[in-house]
């Protein structure tokens, strides 16, 4: 049988560890066997493998593979795992079932299997066993008979690994189909009218001529797919893009604790980001771990102020009565700018080093008589973490939220960290976002000292979402 799932050797040894605020460990359910493909719905993980589950009869690929079958586990609420089960025993193909998906209220199941469900006819089909992604209703008594979606093939290609968007409209798979960019590409089809229509391919800037495998949609709205293809750590690692209205985003890589010299493949990710369940090949398997950030609070922030770069400047070592006369004050700025006046009041363009210079002027020849004092003056930011990004973005506009501007003094910055009121958190210097609803957000951005952990100072900025 063909087979499209992807197995690795084995690469790179770790067991668990934590880098800086992220923490990777493994999940006590793995076994001797593969597993991969988690998706974790309400609280029941799912997850594909191909331990034994009938140990008189066994299916094998045709480079003596065993095949995969699906699997749950519950997730209690102290963090355990019951002991996994088959899931659908019976009703899911007999051979392999890479992985599956549910619509978002639960009444659709998507699976990614092979074709036949006997040995007979998968004997009998001059191609082999082809994958092929299947839909199934669920009914008063349990699920219907799976339907093949019309853009599969028994004959040429294969497609699996189903995911579909938080509306139920697009659903993402994996195929080898011709015309493609590369060894395996990742493709959608749009629900119309309750018909899905043909397969359409992502397009380059996702799609390499390496491998695209295992897409997960987010309810973020990014698609977080595993490649070889866009650089990285090695082998596979796990990416994320966002659809924006002039395409799909450049792929941006994962953490450097998830993604390793080993591969990294088929995730599932909380709906705040914080942790996610993935599968990798470190430990010389294709195990499940966990990864697992630890976000710090940011309190008592203060609200952005933008620099102004005006300055009040007077001579408080002068006599009342020295401007009596033809005599009066002048102040130049750099080498150009003069003010006149006992106290005045100038702005600077922006940051830099001017130099000032305060004058005694006989206004009778309009010459400098004697110059007062002379220095220079170091102009900058104020000291606060700076949120740059437009003030007013509309309703699904790719932002960029950027912190680069800050002017945090001695504080050495270590990372910077963003709140978002929609519930977002993100890690960086810079993060791109998109807002799906309308309304007033508060944006917050908090930085954590590299010298003293402890330490932090953050600000915020109001942003206006409209349609």
């Amino acid at each position: 049988m063909r087979l499209i799932l992807i197995i690795f050797s084995t690469i790179l040894l770790h067991a668990g560890m934590v880098a800086q605020d992220v923490k990777v460990t493994k999940l006590p359910l793995n076994t001797r066997a593969s597993q991969m493909a988690p998706l974790l719905i309400d609280s029941v993980l799912y997850y594909s493998s191909n331990q034994s589950v009938n140990f008189l009869k066994r299916y094998f690929d045709e480079n003596r593979n065993a095949l995969y079958h699906m699997f749950s586990s519950e997730l209690k609420a102290d963090s355990t795992f019951s002991k996994p089960q088959q899931f659908q025993k019976g009703y899911l193909s007999p051979f392999n079932t890479a992985s599956i998906a549910f619509s978002p209220d639960g009444q659709k199941m998507y699976v990614g299997q092979n074709h036949y469900d006997t040995y007979k006819r998968s004997q009998k089909s001059r191609s082999g066993n082809l994958m092929g992604v299947y839909e199934a209703n669920m009914g008063s008594r349990g699920w219907s008979r799976k339907s093949n979606l019309p853009f599969n093939s028994r004959r040429d290609y294969n497609t699996a690994h189903p995911t579909i968007s938080d509306d139920g409209r697009f659903l993402f798979f994996v195929s080898d189909m011709e015309n493609g960019y590369g060894k395996t590409d990742i493709y959608f089809s749009e629900n119309i009218n309750g018909e899905w229509g043909p397969a359409e391919n992502l397009g380059a800037n996702i799609n390499s001529a390496e491998v695209e495998v295992f897409p997960f949609y987010h309810s973020s709205g990014k698609l977080i797919f595993a490649s070889n293809g866009h650089g990285g750590q090695g082998g596979l690692d796990l990416f994320y893009t966002i659809k924006t209205a002039s395409g799909w985003t450049n792929p941006v890589a994962f953490d450097e604790t998830v993604n390793t010299e080993a591969n990294e493949f088929s995730c599932y990710i909380s709906d705040d980001e914080q942790w996610g369940i993935f599968a990798s090949d470190r430990s010389g398997n294709d195990n499940l771990y966990r990864f697992d950030r630890t976000f710090p609070t940011f309190e008592a922030c203060n609200l952005q102020e933008e620099d102004s770069f005006c300055y009040e400047f007077f001579d408080d070592e002068t006599e009342d009565d020295a401007q009596k006369g033809p005599y009066i004050y002048r102040w130049t700025f750099g080498d150009t700018e003069i003010a006149e006046g006992d106290t005045v009041i100038h702005c600077f363009p922006g940051v830099g080093e001017y130099k000032v210079k305060l004058s005694m002027v006989d206004t009778s020849i309009d010459q400098e008589v004697f110059a007062l004092s002379e220095y220079s003056i170091a102009v900058e930011r104020m000291e606060q973490v700076y949120i740059s990004c437009p003030d007013t973005v509309k309703v699904n506009e790719l932002i960029k939220l950027d912190a680069s501007k800050s002017n945090t003094g001695d504080f050495a910055v270590r990372d910077y960290y963003w709140e978002l009121e929609d519930g977002t958190l993100q890690k960086g210097e810079t993060i791109q976002h998109i807002f799906r609803t309308k309304g007033k957000y508060l944006v917050k951005c908090g930085a954590v000292s590299s010298r003293h952990p402890q330490l932090k100072m953050c600000s915020v900025k109001e942003i206006i979402v409209s349609d």
